[in-house]
């Protein structure tokens, strides 16, 4: 060994110092950056909640009995349903199992069309199948009730109507 040779390795360590400093830095910087984008997409997550709960209600106010003169904001006419509709509309309405600001979120062609989320999914819900909500797994319901999709049944309207439902906070229901 050279006498240069402790001077080298200092150099050298001197020089790893200064990339590892540099490289805490761009983290820092990486790290303040993921912040403030995870910051704005909860602001966003939040608009969006308000947005569609606002649209939901809105769009559930609209919705007229079979032959109430109302006009809609958004369509042409109001939504129209009959008695019996109307029933198994309140009885989803009134359920945790349906989210109609969620419905809205995760199905962008209703929101678009300014339908009534609640009608929507008591009409369409098999067109491809349509989560009510997080809690409820639509697809998993008709393999475990089959007889909805023969019956033509809505299978949250199905459920509900069950004694399976009774304190059901979820579908299917969580293991304990």
């Amino acid at each position: 060994m050279s006498e240069s040779d402790p001077d080298s390795l200092h150099d050298e360590v001197d020089l790893l110092r200064r990339e590892l400093a540099a490289a805490r830095a761009d983290q820092e910087r990486a790290g303040e950056r993921e912040a403030r984008l995870r910051k704005s997409r909860d602001r966003a997550v939040k608009a969006a909640d308000v947005l569609s709960a606002l649209l939901a209600e809105r769009l559930r106010g609209e919705t007229a009995v079979a032959g109430a003169a109302e006009r809609s904001w958004w369509r042409r006419g109001a939504a129209t349903v009959t008695p019996e509709e109307a029933g198994q509309l309140e009885l989803i309405r009134q359920s945790p199992l349906f989210d109609a600001a969620y419905y809205l979120r995760s199905h962008l062609d209703v929101a678009r069309r300014g339908e009534d989320p609640g009608v929507h999914f008591l009409r369409h819900w098999d067109h491809p199948f349509r989560r009510p909500s997080e809690a409820f797994d639509i697809a998993q319901y008709v393999l475990d009730h089959p007889e909805v999709l023969v019956e033509r049944v809505n299978p949250l309207v199905h459920f509900l109507a069950s004694a399976e439902s009774e304190g059901a906070d979820a579908y299917p229901p969580a293991r304990r």
